[in-house]
């Protein structure tokens, strides 16, 4: 049963997902603000979401079919909006804790919901629990629900039908997007082998493991080496690092984060990350010396349900909110999210943001909405004319 405050009556069910009335009206103040710090031509601005853990159902506390309607929400009043040059879901489209019909047909909805034919390009990633391994875990055989391209045929076939989206290939998630002196980099952190036992159980649990793999990074290494004259901001689902600098995903974020460091920095070398598990080594040469006027300067991301802000040297770790529902008394709540004490029919149901890089004031600014900071700005590089 979800949790209620006592002063609080439940809500009767709702399975509807259209844009609700309300919702518009109560993101004009947003829109306001977007509109004031946005001008197109000047302006890089991505509108994003991430952590909607759709699944069927109605819960007035945690993941239901708001996530769809939060992802609707977010297209209609938000991605919409004329400030705004391209939108973006950063993973955990779905809760993947369903059976795999219905969970793919999940997939397909979020997919339908963010391709609206705005005329401006978007992408999704994939989140770790977008293979369905939460429902696989739960079964008395754990065979995987999944087939291994289940995702990539639904989502990243709807990324890389946009001509907008730049990529080399179309088999790891990997694609750039250019706005003026912006690169947008999105990167897939959920790039795991798929290998199957003799009973079809996974050898890797999606859902328990973050990666990112060589073939990935040889693809990040080839954009990096033709990025002169940009200011970059990584997209991806997990995040590389954690405040403390540890590592933020099981395998390879330090590498991936001192590879971002190396191209800062204009260097040469070879990456050789000494993994014990073949299946996550990565030995590739780099050469960023001929590099022009360009650096990294953010990576955004969700999958921890927080909001968070920290510097490794001089790339800006950018953590945002998950948009699903996540109130008070559920174990999966994060601290950050029961101090909203979220609950269906108000605006700290959801959350997302969109992030303005203003290169006339060097400044980057993180506009968040629902149960979110709503404004955030800090110092950006960019690219002297």
């Amino acid at each position: 049963m979800a949790f209620l405050n006592k002063k609080q009556q439940a809500p009767a069910p709702n399975l509807d997902t259209t844009p609700r009335a309300w919702v518009a009206k109560a993101l004009v103040p947003f829109q306001n603000q977007l509109s004031q710090l946005t001008r197109p031509g000047e302006t890089a601005s991505l509108a994003v979401i991430t952590d909607t853990h759709y699944k069927a159902g109605f819960s007035a506390t945690l993941y239901g079919v708001n996530g769809l309607q939060h992802t609707k929400e977010f297209v209609a009043d938000v991605a919409s909006q004329p400030g705004v040059d391209a939108y973006a879901h950063l993973g955990d489209l779905i809760d993947g804790s369903e059976a795999p019909d219905m969970s793919r047909q999940h997939l397909q909805d979020i997919v339908a919901a963010m391709d609206q034919n705005l005329g401006k390009p978007f992408y999704i990633a994939k989140g770790n629990h977008d293979d369905n391994d939460k429902f696989d875990e739960h079964q008395v055989a754990r065979r995987a629900s999944f087939q291994q391209n289940t995702f990539a045929d639904i989502v990243f076939r709807a990324d890389y039908r946009q001509p907008q989206l730049q990529r080399f290939s179309q088999r790891h998630g990997v694609a750039w997007l250019d706005v003026g002196p912006v690169r947008f980099l999105f990167i897939n952190t959920s790039d795991i082998p798929y290998r199957l036992n003799r009973f079809g159980i996974k050898q890797y649990d999606v859902k328990l493991n973050l990666a990112v793999r060589e073939a990935q990074l040889a693809e990040i290494i080839q954009i990096l080496q033709m990025s002169d004259d940009r200011a970059i901001i990584v997209c991806g689902h997990g995040n590389l690092l954690k405040a403390n600098h540890q590592n933020g995903l099981h395998y390879n974020g330090p590498t991936v984060h001192e590879l971002f460091r190396a191209f800062n920095l204009h260097a040469q070398g070879h990456i050789d990350n000494h993994a014990k598990n073949p299946d996550f080594q990565i030995t590739l040469p780099f050469d960023f010396t001929h590099i022009r006027n360009a650096r990294i300067t953010a990576y955004v991301c969700g999958h921890r349900h927080i909001e968070q802000t920290f510097l490794d040297h001089d790339i800006r770790y950018l953590l945002l909110n998950c948009a699903a529902i996540s109130g008070r008394g559920h174990q999966l709540t994060t601290g950050y999210n029961a101090r909203w004490d979220r609950q269906y029919g108000q605006p700290s149901e959801y959350a997302g943001y969109t992030l303005v890089a203003d290169p006339a004031n060097r400044q980057l600014s993180v506009l968040g909405y629902g149960a979110a900071t709503p404004l955030r700005q800090f110092a950006m590089w960019f690219p002297e004319a």
